[in-house]
């Protein structure tokens, strides 16, 4: 039987990354997914084939660590506005 989707962790593997990198790109919309219950996202085999067709050669690094740091500011903004309101 061929593999028809794939789970992030897979995806990730199968590219050689950390699937953190997998599901910011997911999250940015640069990786479509499709949700199936409690499996998650899934990346189709098309998608897959799709983004590495589009993206060959393109170096991602700098997006993800972008991606990385604006998501810790809004992780750190948001626990300061919590320790302000706890006081």
């Amino acid at each position: 039987m061929n593999l028809l989707v794939y789970t992030v962790p897979d995806f990730a593997k199968e590219i050689k990354t950390a699937k953190d990198n997998v599901y910011i790109l997911c999250d940015l919309g640069i990786i479509k997914t499709m949700s199936f219950g409690s499996r998650g996202k899934t990346i189709s085999v098309y998608e897959a084939e799709r983004f590495l067709k589009e993206n060959a050669g393109r170096d991602f690094t700098k997006i993800v660590e972008d991606e990385k740091k604006r998501k810790k500011l809004i992780e750190e903004s948001t626990n300061i506005v919590e320790m302000r309101e706890r006081r």
